[in-house]
């Protein structure tokens, strides 16, 4: 998503180290298969710094990856998504987002597919256009998104366990979300279906973003 903010520390890329180390026991990085790594949580969770932590730790050490966010997957572009919110609380849900789109996408990387066609959110803008992604030299996939594994197309599953609660700071300070008892409602919503996941998950971070073998 063009316009979102991220900002790597040095604790975002200390767990990265400790993830590659878990992956190079559990997955066979070196193998020549294609690998799809998913990590969940709620908003301000923690998930972007944790992809991208881990996409520079991969890098690092010759595994070329990706990072895809769900966001760019949202039916709608984001001011008109929050309007088609505001007419029925109803909307928030799974449903505003084309998993199936997702889905497709990541099993063409898997399968080789050289040349894939994404959306691609522009925040600022309010609008989605689309993007080219040439595969040919990536390894790794890793998608971050909080309704991701309701789809089962990863290797490696990672779970944030930290609620809306939890990480009202880390939302404040990405600009994303103001503070109002509808966004509020929209991220209990959104923690009652999000929460499910964790039972999938191969791997847990906890609430102060520590590494909870499962």
């Amino acid at each position: 998503m063009i316009g979102d903010i991220i900002e790597l520390k040095e604790k975002h890329l200390a767990i990265g180290k400790e993830i590659f180390e878990i992956l190079n026991v559990r997955l066979p990085l070196k193998n020549k298969h294609k690998l799809i790594i998913g990590i969940a949580g709620e908003s301000g969770s923690g998930k972007s710094v944790t992809a991208f932590a881990l996409q520079k730790i991969l890098n690092e050490n010759n595994f070329k990856s990706l990072v895809w966010q769900m966001d760019d997957y949202f039916k709608l572009p984001p001011k008109s998504n929050h309007e088609n919110r505001l007419e029925s609380i109803g909307n928030v849900g799974i449903q505003e987002v084309d998993l199936a789109k997702l889905s497709q996408n990541i099993s063409d990387f898997k399968n080789g597919k050289r040349i894939i066609e994404k959306p691609l959110v522009h925040y600022n803008e309010n609008r989605i256009a689309d993007e080219e992604i040439d595969t040919l030299d990536y390894k790794v996939l890793i998608v971050e998104g909080t309704y991701i594994l309701e789809i089962d197309d990863f290797d490696f599953k990672i779970f944030i366990d930290r609620n809306y609660k939890d990480t009202y700071e880390n939302r404040m300070s990405r600009n994303r979300d103001e503070k109002s008892d509808f966004v509020e409602q929209v991220l209990e919503i959104e923690h009652q279906i999000i929460k499910k996941f964790k039972e999938k998950a191969d791997l847990v971070l906890g609430k102060n973003y520590e590494l909870l073998l499962k």
